[in-house]
């Protein structure tokens, strides 16, 4: 998947590009479809055993490296 921010006018724009049949199923289900949208920061570590893992708001995990944005995106149909 390639991503890409862009920026013109104060307008900023979050460009999803999908580059195999997962992605593109995946951004498909977004097209043409009433949306609620949720924005939230996070941020991802590895773990000992050896997969990474999502975090955001968890009390345990002390290093405060909250730099990626996660949409969270529901469809309504």
């Amino acid at each position: 998947m390639k991503t890409a921010i862009y920026i013109e006018d104060g307008v900023v724009q979050l460009v999803i590009t999908p580059e195999t049949e997962f992605e593109k199923n995946a951004v498909s289900t977004f097209r043409n479809q009433e949306l609620k949208v949720e924005i939230f920061s996070g941020s991802f570590y590895d773990c000992r055993g050896g997969w990474v893992r999502q975090t955001q708001y968890n009390i345990y995990y002390t290093e405060n490296n909250d730099d990626s944005i996660i949409l969270k995106v529901k469809t309504d149909s």
